[in-house]
């Protein structure tokens, strides 16, 4: 089935192109949050953070088909920043003799390298934690017999190269959010006129709620404040 007009419309438009990327970057926010709401459960001790972890295994069908959606939508979001960037060197093939950044930020300048840092802590991640084929021993089991995914998380975390490794790649998240939310609200036009100003300030506001998020937990680990 050929696509429909209007969809090569949107795949070929450069308009078309960043309103995909604002639509997937708004779903890839979505998850980010709620995965760092399910890691600051290790708060809570063994029992809840094994639950939760035994909850979503458990979700089956829905698991794997919230799995595949969330590389669907990466997929697109990379695909999409790659034909854009591709479009603005054609656009300018010889460099600026003087190059002078107005009103940008070195994060916003720095998008294509930190996402590319993104995609390669999501896929350590995913080996970690979901492949379990990572710093990850699947014999640990707790009193109930669930899989351990509390005690693996500590003990990964008691090791400062992991930890520091992990602390840079959440820097690296944060400050591409801090770019992205931000032109995701440009994009959709609710970043205008009045409503600007607090629409720039929900980028750098999301950034530092998710980098504290996901430091804070490793960093407790590291420190002994939280333990196996």
């Amino acid at each position: 089935m050929s696509a429909s007009p209007s969809s090569r419309h949107v795949w070929t438009s450069t308009i078309g192109l960043k309103l995909l990327m604002a639509v997937t970057g708004l779903g890839m926010v979505g998850f980010v949050l709620i995965h760092m709401a399910g890691h600051l459960q290790m708060f809570q001790g063994k029992d809840a953070y094994n639950s939760y972890a035994a909850f979503m295994q458990g979700l089956g069908g829905i698991k794997w088909l919230a799995r595949f959606g969330l590389l669907a939508v990466i997929a697109v979001h990379i695909a999409c920043a790659v034909k854009l960037t591709a479009r603005n060197v054609a656009a300018r093939p010889n460099r600026y003799a003087a190059l002078r950044a107005q009103r940008s930020t070195p994060w916003g300048r720095s998008m294509i390298l930190s996402g590319w840092v993104v995609v390669a802590f999501l896929a350590f991640h995913l080996a970690h934690f979901t492949g379990e084929v990572v710093l990850y021993d699947p014999s640990l089991h707790d009193a109930l017999g669930r899989r351990d995914v509390y005690t693996n998380f500590v003990h990964s975390f008691e090791n400062p190269l992991v930890t520091i490794t992990y602390l840079l790649a959440v820097v690296a998240v944060s400050l591409h959010l801090s770019h992205a939310v931000s032109s995701m609200f440009r994009t959709i036009g609710l970043a205008e006129g009045r409503f600007k100003a607090p629409f720039e300030k929900v980028g750098p506001a999301v950034a530092v709620v998710t980098g504290l998020g996901f430091a804070i937990v490793p960093l407790a680990c590291l420190l002994g404040l939280v333990k196996a």
